[in-house]
């Protein structure tokens, strides 16, 4: 159950759905995908993001890889020269095998071939124009809404920013959120935002007026306001 619709945004848990393996040459476009993924309400284990100083590289990536519902490839000319991609490709079509349902999601960030190892599956482009129609889709598959839904809500909403997908998902039927830690949950129940279950509703535009929040809830509700326009407040 959630809390009564009020003005403002929704804020959930974390729980692990993409994990998106990358070159690091493409680290700045995964991590704008990564934002808008979270805005829109998934959780992306990004290594930027997840691994720490002192880490088992290995463990860490391989336990991301299997407890995460999908594992997006960003596909671009670097792809040949990782290893590590390579590596976590093969973990991640072994579970598709082992699990008999789509797990690998081939993401093209760059206009390349898909590599022989992919060649069988349809790609989805996030280059140019297509990029927010693409997040869109993408949203609505991890999300589980039914694919002509989500054709009908780009065709009636045309998104060009994050704003516009998350119109596409209420068009849908869905309800956004942006994905948050347990921790910054606490800080905007604390700073008045009304708590249903797992999600915090609250208005951006009231918890910054307060001088007692943390730099980080600041950013990220300053984020919020412009990639949510109106929705937000």
């Amino acid at each position: 159950m959630r809390a009564p619709r009020q003005r403002g945004v929704d804020l959930g848990p974390t729980g692990p759905q993409l994990f998106l393996s990358h070159s690091s040459h493409n680290d700045a476009i995964v991590t704008r995908l990564a934002q808008n993924l979270n805005t829109c309400g998934v959780d992306v284990w990004n290594d930027a993001w997840e691994l720490r100083v002192g880490d088992d590289l290995h463990r860490r990536i391989a336990d991301a890889i299997d407890k995460s519902k999908f594992v997006g490839i960003a596909l671009s000319r670097h792809f040949k020269e990782s290893k590590w991609i390579e590596g976590e490709v093969h973990q991640a079509l072994s579970r598709e095998k082992a699990e008999d349902r789509t797990v690998v999601l081939p993401l093209l960030v760059e206009d390349v071939p898909l590599p022989p190892v992919l060649s069988t599956k349809k790609a989805l482009d996030l280059k140019g124009d297509e990029y927010f129609p693409s997040l869109a889709r993408l949203v609505g598959l991890i999300h589980d809404l039914p694919p002509d839904a989500v054709e009908a809500g780009i065709d009636a909403e045309h998104p060009i920013d994050v704003h516009g997908c998350v119109r596409v998902l209420r068009y849908c039927g869905f309800e956004p959120y942006c994905v948050v830690s347990p921790a910054v949950l606490e800080e905007v129940e604390r700073a008045g935002g009304t708590r249903s279950g797992d999600r915090i509703r609250l208005d951006p535009h009231d918890i910054l007026a307060r001088r007692d929040i943390t730099p980080a809830l600041r950013h990220l509700l300053e984020r919020l306001v412009v990639e949510w326009g109106s929705e937000a407040g």
